[in-house]
């Protein structure tokens, strides 16, 4: 009994304490230390104003101002302190920071001898509204572009190594330079964080000159001797840039290609071929690293196969590719184009050759303003397999994407995937094939596509009228707008970029059902041909129309950008690049 009071006796003693000691430490006038203030930060421009309750019987407020300086394993901000300020005040303004970093601030409250402890805000940036848009990187160089409509202007570069003081390159910014929008950073390491600040000025690098910065990381070097295999490539990027747009054409060039080898083209790098550019072998053409975009193809004729050889190739492949014809880019531009031609050129055309091509793949290449991607003129050409996975198709003409010429060439498959087609006469004539074929549309965008007409039947979208072979057809999540308008409706004068007004003639007299799953249209009507009784139509039963028009569907198809913005049942539905 004894025991258990002197317990009771010692824990009220415990109680009685710490009651005593909460009231002490809410008694501003008897507290040994005062309540911390509570404060926030508001940035305006480079000033920071820091703003909190005042305590009763302060006298005076320290504030520490600090820059977040890096951050540790864990993401966590380290701090230096870069000013300290008092004032009786409850607010105060550091004025003239550094853009583009974050500050945090501590500030205590002061009365005789007693203080409060610190209270800390949470971290502010100073953000100059820089005109600075992106900064691109590969392995050893960066791509820093910028609004160049802008009144502001750029007249040096600094580049900062991430977390070293000095700048390891100074880059003066022409007017020519500044007008481009852009300044190419060569001479970088590999791996490594850069920071790029900019300025209006080469000699003077302070607040009242600087113009934003950007922040990124270089790319490790692509190792082509493992992605390729040693030997098994030639990597043309450094070669002389004059030179290089008749490389292709070459004999030297040519005598150097062996089977299965990669050949590593420089981005933005205009190439000409024609047919004097042949292959007996299997080879892959790619844009290596690049700042910019793809190398460039300029079509004056189509690549071919060997004559006389009776080669057998297995593949030809294009991966990361532009290709424009001539005619296009110089005499008719697509988007003025008024012939169904588009200038006459093609991509690829076998022609009487008598050798064989297994496969050709085209991959996440833009093709614009050819009569023909691919094409076979006679029955003794063989180009078995044709893929299009993620392309761009813009401007084909009357002979169709791929076309035999109605010659009974071996074609026996053509694959269109995640692709984005628009201002097409027709996307095949496969009237006539040396065994039984399919065609098969999975995950593409089409508008203004085929031409519209009502003269005949002849240029549907799916051309395989006369085909004596077995044809499948299979469309599947994908979607189409209308056809390309033409003037009165006769197939001869086309209108690009704009939507015709009497529908589309999709797949011609043929016995073949397609198989069509999840594929949708936008509302217009399929093209009616002859008179009466004897009018026909030519839809795709299973194309499902969504009531709607291809402007309610699509961003802005005029100008090729299919950007989904109607709510529709599934999400997956054309070309990828274009969900939401």
């Amino acid at each position: 009994m004894k025991l258990n009071k002197i317990i009771a006796m010692t824990l009220l003693a415990a109680t009685t304490f710490a009651v005593t000691s909460c009231k002490d430490d809410d008694d501003n006038n008897t507290a040994s230390r005062l309540f911390r203030p509570i404060a926030s930060v508001s940035a305006t421009g480079n000033d920071l104003l820091v703003t909190w309750k005042s305590i009763t019987g302060t006298s005076e407020y320290v504030l520490e101002l600090y820059s977040v300086t890096s951050t540790d394993e864990n993401g966590n901000p380290n701090y230096t302190q870069v000013q300290e300020a008092r004032t009786s005040s409850t607010t105060y303004t550091f004025k003239s920071l550094a853009w583009d970093e974050k500050y945090m601030v501590k500030i205590k409250g002061i009365a005789g001898d007693k203080s409060s402890m610190y209270y800390q805000t949470s971290d502010v940036s100073i953000t100059y509204p820089s005109i600075l848009s992106n900064v691109k990187t590969i392995d050893a160089a960066a791509r820093l572009t910028w609004d160049a409509t802008s009144n502001d202007t750029i007249k040096c570069i600094l580049v900062f190594e991430d977390g070293v003081a000095d700048a390891v390159q100074t880059i003066k910014v022409s007017k020519t330079d500044y007008a481009a929008g852009q300044m190419d950073i060569y001479g970088l390491k590999n791996s490594t964080s850069y920071v790029f600040k900019t300025y209006n000025s080469t000699t003077t690098f302070n607040n009242d000159t600087y113009k934003g910065k950007m922040t990124a990381t270089t790319k490790e070097p692509t190792d082509f001797d493992t992605k390729y295999g040693a030997g098994n490539y030639i990597d043309i990027r450094d070669w002389d840039e004059d030179q290089a747009k008749d490389t292709l054409k070459s004999a030297d060039f040519q005598a150097m290609l062996k089977e299965g080898i990669t050949v590593i083209l420089r981005g933005e790098q205009d190439y000409k071929v024609n047919n004097t550019l042949t292959f007996d072998k299997s080879v892959t053409f790619v844009t290596g690293p690049t700042l910019g975009g793809n190398a460039r193809f300029i079509s004056s004729g189509g690549m071919t196969l060997v004559k006389g050889k009776d080669a057998n190739v297995a593949k030809l492949q294009f991966i990361d590719i532009d290709f424009y014809s001539d005619k296009a880019i110089a005499d008719l531009p697509v988007e003025t184009c008024t012939e169904k031609g588009f200038g006459g050129r093609q991509v690829f055309n076998e022609n009487g050759t008598n050798s064989t091509l297994d496969s050709i793949v085209f991959k996440n290449c833009l093709i614009e303003g050819y009569r023909a991607v691919v094409r076979a003129q006679n029955a003794n050409d063989a180009i078995h397999h044709v893929y299009f996975d993620g392309c761009t198709i813009n401007g084909i003409g009357d002979q169709g994407i791929v076309t035999t010429s109605n010659k009974a060439a071996d074609f026996r498959s053509v694959t269109m995937k995640n692709c984005t087609v628009t201002n097409v006469v027709m996307a095949c004539d496969l009237r006539a094939t040396a065994s039984a074929i399919s065609f098969n549309i999975r995950n593409c965008t089409f508008c203004y596509a085929p031409i519209e007409t009502k003269a005949n039947a002849n240029t549907p979208l799916l051309r395989f009228n006369g085909n004596s072979n077995e044809v499948t057809i299979n469309i599947e999540k994908s979607l189409f707008g209308p056809s390309m308008m033409t003037k009165d409706c006769d197939g001869e004068t086309v209108q690009t970029f704009k939507a015709g007004t009497n529908g589309s003639i999709f797949l011609n007299p043929q016995d073949v059902t397609p198989n069509v799953s999840s594929a949708f249209r936008t509302n217009f009507d399929w093209t009616s041909i002859g008179e009466g009784e004897a009018a026909k139509t030519y839809g795709i039963s299973g194309i499902e129309s969504l009531g709607m028009s291809e402007t309610d569907l699509w961003q802005d198809p005029a100008k090729g950008n299919f950007k989904i913005k109607a709510t529709l049942a599934e999400d997956d539905l054309g070309a990828k690049k274009w969900w939401k």
